[in-house]
């Protein structure tokens, strides 16, 4: 339902002679002693700059923001003086606990300072100058085809939150504006790398897109964020890892040390949500282990889908030849158990210590991996 304001204000008599005395030089001057606080921020590391962390100082720091927001609802910088009228905008997240990370300033700091750009940073020129093999070029396209579903995921769970997380939380929604800009560079990437070989695009992942969506549309921002930042974060990052390592060119190898950067941000962040959000809300650890324990299944959606596990096979084997296959076999199957593996040391780090325990793909991951 549209919003309308409480007046029209092209007819509003009263604005319009407030305008016109001010252009005619009778200045009010009402916001000249602003009831705020008066404080004087400064870089603490010239080299660095000026950070979100300098401007920790008083009512505008972050670290003053109190655990429930009931009186801030419109969007006002966080600081500011508020009076008069102002709008209800309806924000859903309003609980510090809820969306805080005690690194998410610093995570924001960096995300600014190793921005890349895939047009120009990645050497494209090399795929024309040492030509893949055509079945690991068709290996690399499916690959990058389902990093392309994940980065897009990605981006859609930080756009369907932001507007939703009150404006206090300017630092964090600055945070999730970046990794919004983070995957929609890493689908540009993934894209232009499927398409810059020859092979074209590949097949879509029924059950990866089944489980993403399952992650995406959590009932809440916590669960949500685990499955996203946490989670998926992790599995992005660990293939981007394992293939950097194969990397059958150098193009292959600077995009994906660039993904791992992005995507370790993410991860890093999901972890310090979901620790931040278990140690002011202990209450709902019980909850919040049922919460993982119904949706890991997604992990097996993703890393068992045919459309990952088998490009990851050519790739890393180098080919198509029995032996070839044999080797990637062999390197996959390592690659599961450590994803699994980092996966339940990130929960437990963040506090959810039985995880691993209580698992049940963790036996099937197993499984799938003595098979080869």
């Amino acid at each position: 339902m549209a919003f309308y304001a409480d007046k029209d204000y092209t007819t509003d008599q009263t604005v319009f002679e407030a305008v016109n005395q001010v252009m005619s030089g009778n200045l009010t001057l009402f916001w000249y002693d602003a009831k705020t606080e008066k404080v004087k921020g400064k870089p603490t590391d010239l080299r660095r700059g000026l950070t979100y962390k300098d401007l920790d100082l008083g009512s505008y720091g972050y670290s003053s923001i109190p655990e429930n927001l009931r009186t801030s609802q419109s969007m006002v910088a966080r600081g500011s003086e508020k009076w008069g009228n102002l709008p209800d905008m309806g924000y859903v997240v309003n609980r510090k606990s809820e969306i805080w990370a005690d690194n998410v300033t610093y995570l924001y700091e960096e995300d600014k300072s190793r921005r890349w750009t895939p047009a120009v940073d990645v050497p494209w020129s090399d795929l024309d100058a040492h030509p893949i093999a055509a079945p690991i070029e068709a290996a690399c396209s499916q690959l990058y085809t389902f990093l392309q579903e994940c980065a897009l995921v990605s981006m859609d769970f930080a756009a369907r939150w932001v507007p939703l997380v009150n404006q206090d939380f300017i630092e964090q929604k600055s945070w999730m504006c970046a990794q919004m800009f983070n995957w929609a560079r890493l689908n540009e990437a993934f894209r232009k790398r499927a398409l810059c070989g020859g092979a074209g695009l590949g097949r879509a992942s029924v059950s990866g897109e089944q489980g993403l969506k399952e992650w995406l549309w959590a009932d809440s921002y916590p669960k949500g964020s685990l499955s996203i930042n946490l989670s998926l974060g992790g599995i992005v990052l660990a293939i981007c890892r394992h293939v950097a390592a194969f990397a059958p060119s150098k193009v292959d190898r600077v995009l994906m040390g660039y993904a791992m950067q992005d995507s370790a941000r993410q991860t890093a962040y999901g972890s310090g949500q979901l620790r931040y959000y278990l140690t002011h809300r202990p209450a709902e650890m019980s909850a919040m282990q049922e919460y993982v324990d119904d949706s890991e299944h997604v992990m097996l959606a993703l890393l068992g889908s045919p459309e990952l596990i088998e490009p990851l096979i050519i790739i890393s084997g180098g080919g198509l030849q029995k032996d070839q296959v044999q080797a990637g076999r062999a390197a996959v199957a390592k690659f599961l158990r450590l994803a699994i593996s980092e996966y339940f040391e990130r929960l437990e780090a963040a506090g959810l210590a039985a995880s691993r325990t209580r698992s049940r793909i963790a036996p099937v991951v197993e499984r799938i991996s003595a098979a080869a």
